[in-house]
């Protein structure tokens, strides 16, 4: 089982513990089994969330890995964008000159 999957499992029961269901019937238990689920329901809550925490403890390494790629591929791709408006600028000019010479030869013919 992947950690995405258990991680999504102990939230189905998570939710599971917490809806009108259970509780219903939690309220027809006896004293000390209501005190026993409500400490385990809280239990699982608690690990719930510690493996959330790791996870994005782990996410959050990986990013601050990988942020010096980002940021030299982030330069590198505004890099290319400047050499495409350059060269959009070189076309259009380009487009502006073959315009002028076709109205000339209009004009001379």
């Amino acid at each position: 089982m992947k950690e995405s999957d258990f991680l999504d499992s102990v939230r189905a029961l998570e939710l599971e513990l917490f809806s009108r269901e259970f509780n219903k019937w939690l309220g027809n238990q006896s004293d000390s089994d209501k005190a026993a689920f409500r400490a385990l329901r809280t239990e699982v809550s608690t690990y719930r969330s510690q493996l959330e925490t790791n996870r994005l403890r782990v996410l959050a390494d990986k990013l601050i890995e990988l942020a010096p790629s980002l940021e030299k591929g982030t330069i590198e791709l505004q890099k290319e964008i400047a050499e495409m408006k350059n060269f959009l600028s070189a076309m259009e000019t380009l487009g502006k000159v073959i315009g002028l010479v076709s109205r000339i030869v209009t004009l001379v013919a």
